[in-house]
């Protein structure tokens, strides 16, 4: 008699995705199907105007997902404006949101 043991990966739905017999390699997989779920969440505003179906999002999501050393590459290359050291430099339009946020908290708190 032998004992056999294996690792399977399943989808948030509970579905089996694929069986590993060693553990890391489950991790690493899994790692890999969490971020194409959390991808479909971001891709989801753009679904109806796509016209894409929830599989079509998933795939997409997926391989992005498996593609993330590409990816990550090519989202190094979006240069970001840098934000102002100096709280002066601030714009107007940036102090009067935060001082909005700041009185809507006390008025909840109250």
């Amino acid at each position: 008699m032998s004992i056999r043991l294996e690792y399977i990966v399943c989808n948030k739905k509970g579905d089996e995705l694929k069986r590993f017999d060693v553990k890391t390699e489950a991790e690493a997989y899994d790692s890999v199907i969490c971020a194409a779920e959390d991808i479909s969440l971001l891709l989801a505003p753009i679904q109806k105007n796509l016209s894409l179906n929830d599989d079509q999002i998933y795939a997409i999501s997926e391989h992005l997902a498996f593609q993330s050393d590409e990816v990550k590459n090519a989202l190094k290359q979006i240069k970001k404006p840098k934000a102002p050291t100096n709280p002066k430099e601030a714009s107007p339009k940036e102090d009067n949101t935060e001082q909005k946020t700041i009185a809507k908290k006390a008025a909840e708190k109250k």
